[in-house]
């Protein structure tokens, strides 16, 4: 296990947006040299359905769940996706980081770092499922003013939580500590997390006129474009993923100041 525990955090410079952009660009560019690293969210979205197949299932035995039941079982739903997907995400990061450190990144080699850490992702799964099911249930029994507020704090949990990956996968400390590194570390990056949003949103609406396309052809009387734009789809959907957490190893190295990871500048 690498761990950067005695890196100082960088100073903070002044803040450029187009820095953001390159850094986005520097995630597309490390996912086209490296695209194996695409089929993490793949992993991780079979997962999740492998996941939810039981718990759809329960409805069909005819069983009637009181209030406490349903609300363990929904509870136990989110808790396994959420495991589930922070783990294959902490396996990308830690190919991310091995491909930085001059080593070869593999499939296996990133899951089973991801499984030296696995007694705090599951830890870290269990406390923002918990907070995210906290959240839902007072935003449904909440006026409009509640939710005005319930919202701001979700914004606040998700930037806080931005660099929860690699400070998990790169760091050694326990869920809390590495909560609290991580929202030390946004201090540093709100600026860049906020600006990566709208860039991730542009690049994805620009790469979705083609499935959008394929998709109006399918609509309207050629049932054969369909299935290539769903394919479109989910290709998208894992390299967007991919990307982004790749985008979140990159912040996060550039905020403790080692740098960007390593990548061709093609």
């Amino acid at each position: 296990m690498f761990s950067v525990d005695c890196v100082p955090s960088r100073k903070k410079q002044p803040y450029s947006g187009g820095m953001t952009w390159q850094l986005v660009s520097q995630s597309f560019r490390l996912l086209r040299a490296d695209p194996k690293l695409a089929l993490f969210p793949i992993l991780s979205a079979l997962g999740a359905i492998a996941l939810s197949l039981p718990f759809a299932l329960i409805p069909l035995t005819g069983q009637e769940m009181h209030w406490g039941v349903g609300a363990v079982v929904v509870l136990a739903w989110y808790l396994a996706v959420s495991f589930v997907t922070i783990f294959c995400n902490c396996a990308l990061a830690a190919c991310v980081q091995m491909r930085q450190a001059g080593e070869t990144p593999s499939i296996v080699a990133g899951l089973r770092r991801a499984g030296a850490r696995v007694h705090v992702i599951f830890l870290w799964a269990l406390l923002t499922s918990t907070v995210g099911r906290i959240l839902k249930g007072f935003e449904q029994r909440s006026g409009w003013t509640g939710r005005i507020v319930l919202g701001l704090i979700g914004v606040s949990w998700s930037l806080a939580t931005f660099l929860i990956v690699p400070v998990l996968v790169m760091e050694d400390g326990g869920v809390f500590d590495s909560l609290r590194r991580s929202a030390a570390l946004v201090r540093q990056t709100w600026g860049e997390q906020i600006i990566s949003g709208i860039a991730f949103g542009w690049y994805a609406l620009l790469f979705a006129i083609p499935g959008v396309v394929l998709g109006a052809l399918g609509a309207n009387g050629y049932p054969l474009f369909i299935v290539p734009a769903v394919l479109w789809f989910a290709a998208l959907f894992a390299a967007f993923t991919a990307a982004s957490e790749i985008f979140a190893v990159i912040l996060y190295r550039e905020a403790i100041g080692t740098g960007l990871p390593a990548g061709p500048s093609r």
